[in-house]
């Protein structure tokens, strides 16, 4: 039976997010979230989102207007039952989403359960729930209604004819591009492009200015923001934790190894342009200047910047070759993932050299 009706539990960015994209491509969705603030703030910024949309010639008024009247607030789980597909969209803890699973999986027994977890195992998640077969990993990319892509994470007890329908409708129904992923840390994206911010820290240490590499990265590379200013974007302390994560699950091997330089920011407060200074200073959310604590101590020269790019983008190829030899996904979908996440004008396997035209 195809997906119609879409339960989301967790209101936050991305879970308003979720529900957003299901609401735009026509199918009924109900929200949920412990908190009512939560949920209350999640239709007010699904509005928003309906609206922009419109706004940018997207969506019709009528068509806005649908969408927004297929949204329903769940203010119990309970009222989560006979959902075709639950997306869970809820903190990145591994035991708050494991007692989730457990509960929706006696609540909607019939139902796909996906997590969006970005970089916690499936199988874990999988393995609190009632039916663990209908459990998978669907981890959308933030904005959700503007991102194509969407990892899909085959647990290994999850059965082929689940995750074929919810490949079906995230390929069909939301008209994004899923990639096929193994259940290992970072999945594609976050294990790949880990080594675009450590080796480009590494660089810095090597007398390589912060702002003269994020410039060989646009000119040379090509690509829209290089690693210093994505880091600032993200937020220093959220890709940190993702490091730390990814660090840790593969058993602390050197390459993956969080940069000093960034854990003394995040200890200091500078998380990036969400508080106005991380590796770069903002005012009224325009990049002024490389911040002071983040050159302190560095050398002033060294490095050449183009040389500084093809370590980095070097790194992050090795990296994507790695994945591919551990069976983590073909290299068409690693390729994928990267341009489409990263926006990125050739993938890893496509790049191979820096000088390689797209």
């Amino acid at each position: 039976m195809a997906i119609q009706r879409v339960a989301v539990v967790g209101a936050g960015t991305m879970g308003a997010g979720i529900a957003q994209l299901c609401l735009q491509r026509g199918f009924a969705v109900k929200i949920h979230d412990a908190s009512s603030e939560a949920l209350d703030s999640a239709l007010e910024r699904i509005k928003r989102g309906l609206d922009e949309a419109v706004l940018k010639t997207k969506l019709t008024t009528a068509a806005a207007e649908r969408a927004f009247h297929s949204l329903a607030p769940a203010a119990r789980m309970e009222d989560l039952y006979g959902a075709d597909l639950l997306v869970e969209a809820v903190s990145e803890d591994l035991d708050l989403k494991r007692r989730l699973f457990e509960r929706v999986s006696h609540i909607c027994p019939d139902s796909i359960l996906a997590t969006n977890t970005s970089s916690l195992p499936v199988t874990r998640i999988a393995q609190a729930a009632r039916s663990p077969e209908r459990v998978l990993g669907m981890h959308f990319f933030n904005p959700p209604a503007a991102m194509r892509l969407v990892e899909m994470v085959r647990g290994p007890m999850t059965l082929p004819s689940v995750f074929q329908e919810a490949w079906d409708f995230v390929l069909m129904g939301l008209k994004k591009a899923p990639v096929d992923v193994e259940d290992t840390p970072g999945f594609i994206v976050n294990r790949v492009m880990r080594p675009y911010y450590l080796e480009a820290q590494r660089a810095a240490l090597s007398g390589c200015g912060i702002a003269a590499l994020d410039r060989a990265a646009r000119d040379v590379g090509q690509v829209p923001m290089g690693p210093f200013e994505l880091m600032d974007l993200i937020g220093l302390d959220v890709n940190l934790a993702i490091t730390r994560g990814i660090y840790e699950a593969f058993g602390r091997p050197e390459r993956f190894k969080p940069c000093p330089l960034q854990e003394r920011l995040v200890r200091e407060g500078f998380l990036g342009r969400k508080v106005n200074g991380g590796f770069y200073v903002y005012e009224g959310g325009k990049r002024t200047l490389e911040n002071p604590r983040a050159t302190e101590g560095l050398p002033s020269s060294g490095l050449d910047p183009a040389e500084a790019w093809e370590r980095v983008i070097g790194a992050v190829i090795s990296e994507a070759e790695l994945a591919f030899k551990d069976k983590v996904a073909s290299k068409a979908d690693i390729d994928t993932a990267i341009k489409l996440a990263m926006n990125f004008p050739r993938g890893p396997f496509q790049w191979r050299s820096p000088a390689a035209k797209p």
